[in-house]
């Protein structure tokens, strides 16, 4: 947040902020403020979230939310003015959401997976590119581990 960049302090504003930054990396698959360095990064915060390329699917309800969570003055976030949560709970964006099911757990997943068991992962795959790299050990046998503390079976 623009706040702790600057070294002002913060209050749970920044959370807010937080809260607008997550919501456009999950609708955008990348940060508003990406760039290759740090520093160019909280150059980037600095001039605020209103200079920020929003993609075509992060346009119109959702962009007016996450402007509102971002905004560059913590007093003027959504749930820091009047009106506290209920500004984000009447955004557009939200027009849809039952919040007093999601109050009563009573919400129905827009989705949900099938599965054959409790033990069944079909519905979790890894791509190659995503696992870490294997590194295999080779024992020097220099007993660098000696003192190291082991389980036996």
């Amino acid at each position: 947040a623009p706040e702790l960049i600057a070294s002002k302090g913060h209050t749970n504003a920044v959370d807010w902020w937080c809260l607008g930054i997550l919501s456009f990396e999950l609708m955008a698959g990348y940060p508003p403020f990406e760039s290759a360095t740090p520093m160019q990064i909280y150059s980037k915060v600095k001039k605020g979230i209103n200079k920020a390329t929003f993609p075509r699917k992060c346009k119109g309800k959702v962009e007016s939310l996450i402007k509102g969570l971002c905004h560059a003055n913590p007093a003027e976030r959504l749930p820091m003015k009047k009106g506290d949560i209920q500004n984000i709970k009447t955004q557009p964006w939200f027009s849809d959401f039952v919040w007093e099911d999601m109050a009563n757990f009573s919400m129905v997943a827009p989705y949900k997976p099938t599965v054959k068991s409790k033990k069944d992962i079909a519905n979790f795959s890894a791509r190659e590119e995503d696992m870490p790299p294997q590194i295999n050990y080779k024992n020097t046998k220099t007993g660098w581990d000696k003192d190291f503390a082991t389980c036996a079976t």
